[in-house]
């Protein structure tokens, strides 16, 4: 059933604002509102209608005032941006056109092009004469190209070779025990050689092989730098000298044995390979590097006696100047007067300085690190270099005049001449005869101490000039009444000590071994 109202009320609408096809969705949507509206006021009293509907109303319209304000302040930024996309819509669907025209007429080119290029760049393609160098050159620069990128990774390892072998010698030089760090750094750099084996014509493994031996001649000098240390051990000697050999292994060749035997093969018309096999021993066991390891260790006693002793040193040296002083003034005295010279005589106990004090000091603690490091040295020697140690006579009887002898044989000589021109210098400073055999017994020691290594050289201190300590050490005679050499008396005292010193252990280890029996 249709309402006079709505009916009036619709015709008064269409009157006013028409029947266009655009104005019929709202006019259906204001028919739906209207229609609720006025179900609304049917069903309020005649008082509603001029007391609270008009309130209503104003707070329904302050409600949508709200509304709209908020949605224009949130959305009026998309609306602007959708208003100006919209008014640009025009002009940008005829472009759009234009563009996907061009699109359709060039896509026969496009795969005219195609085709020329697979065909030009085919694998397939056979190889004439008459083909474009240009193209050729192309392809294979191309085919370097995709190489290039495909090795990328492997090549970024070959490039961080040289960093790994420098950070790894770097962390061993500063650990006190690199150990592993040096072997790491060994087999990086035999890697970088196999590389470069392979590969001889590549520039970036000839680059990377430099980097690495200037890494590795670093290594190297800390290696001699481990050697020259002063309380090396027998371990860490051997880890070294094998870490040498791998470094700088052309040390290990006779250069002189492998001239000889090229002349032996040049001269009997075969060609052979020099041998370095002697006893069943690889003679490249010692080489050169024996010589290496007595001069890092002399190095490391010349430091010691040299720097470390400089202060005694320079003590004993102003001794030396006033006994020279004395001597040249009592020898003026002496040719003045036409006496002879007067022997020196001991001083006193209540002397509060005595002659050569200083000196004494000096050569007591020259003697103690000559025994150190004299013994240590060539125990360790013999212990890193068993073959060349012991030696062979089936090696001695093959090639005796070519083959150099082993560095060992010269390095105890050397050694004791230090020491006898040591004592030369100073010892005569000491006037004291206690002071002195107490010296010499000392030197003594170091001797035996030696003799046990097959280098005793007791009867070199019998080569030392020295002037009488005392008038008492010049009138001490033998039996047969004939001036008996300090030197002499010395030895015979210290055989007698050492007698002493061995009866006493004998004694000491057969008590230890009744002991043992009785328990």
């Amino acid at each position: 059933m249709s309402d006079p109202l709505l009916d009036l009320l619709l015709n008064q609408d269409k009157t006013t604002g028409g029947d266009s096809a655009q104005s019929q969705p709202q006019a259906r949507t204001s028919t739906s509102t209207l229609g609720k509206y006025l179900s609304r006021l049917l069903s309020l009293r005649p008082s509603d209608l001029t007391t609270t509907e008009p309130q209503s109303l104003e707070q329904s319209s302050h409600s949508n005032t709200l509304a709209l304000q908020a949605l224009s302040s949130r959305s009026h930024r998309s609306t602007t941006a959708s208003s100006d996309q919209l008014s640009t819509l025009q002009e940008s669907l005829p472009a759009l056109t234009r563009v996907v025209a061009e699109v359709k007429n060039s896509v026969p080119q496009l795969d005219k092009s195609t085709s020329t290029f697979a065909e030009t760049y085919s694998k397939a393609r056979p190889t004439t004469s008459s083909s474009n160098d240009g193209s050729s050159n192309v392809l294979s620069a191309r085919k370097d190209s995709m190489l290039l990128s495909r090795q990328a990774p492997q090549l970024q390892d070959i490039l961080e070779l040289p960093v790994l072998l420098s950070t790894a010698i770097a962390s061993a030089a500063s650990s006190p025990s690199g150990s592993a760090n040096y072997s790491q750094a060994l087999d990086l750099y035999a890697h970088i050689k196999r590389l470069a084996i392979l590969y001889p014509d590549s520039k970036l493994v000839a680059d990377v092989q430099i980097k690495a031996e200037e890494a590795l001649k670093e290594m190297t000098s800390n290696l001699l730098g481990g050697l020259k240390a002063q309380n090396i051990r027998l371990a860490a000697a051997i880890r070294t000298v094998g870490w040498l050999r791998r470094v700088v292994p052309e040390l290990g060749r006779n250069s002189i044995v492998e001239h000889g035997a090229k002349a032996r093969s040049a001269t009997s018309g075969i060609s052979s390979t020099p041998s370095y096999t002697i006893g069943g021993q690889d003679e490249q066991s010692e080489g050169n590097f024996g010589a290496l390891f007595l001069a890092c260790r002399l190095s490391t006693f010349l430091s010691l006696t040299e720097d470390a002793l400089a202060p005694l040193r320079d003590l004993a040296d102003q001794e030396t100047e006033k006994r020279l002083q004395n001597q040249q003034t009592e020898t003026g005295t002496n040719r003045g007067s036409g006496a002879p010279p007067q022997p020196i005589r001991r001083a006193s106990a209540h002397s509060t300085s005595i002659q050569g004090q200083q000196t004494e000091r000096y050569l007591k603690r020259y003697i103690e690190i000559f025994r150190e490091q004299s013994f240590s040295t060539i125990q360790m020697y013999r212990n890193i270099f068993p073959a060349s140690a012991t030696g062979s006579t089936a090696a001695q009887a093959e090639d005796d005049i070519l083959k150099l002898p082993s560095a060992l044989a010269s390095f105890p000589l050397h050694l004791v001449n230090l020491l006898m021109e040591t004592l030369q210098k100073y010892l005569p400073n000491v006037t004291d005869s206690a002071a002195r055999e107490s010296l010499l017994i000392q030197v003594l020691y170091a001797a035996n101490s030696l003799g046990r290594l097959g280098a005793d050289f007791s009867m070199m201190i019998s080569l030392l000039d020295l002037p009488p300590t005392t008038t008492e050490s010049i009138s001490e005679q033998s039996g047969d009444g004939e001036p008996e050499p300090e030197w002499y008396r010395i030895i015979k005292k210290h055989k007698v000590q050492a007698a002493r010193l061995d009866a006493l252990a004998s004694g000491q280890e057969r008590r230890a071994s009744q002991d043992v029996a009785v328990r």
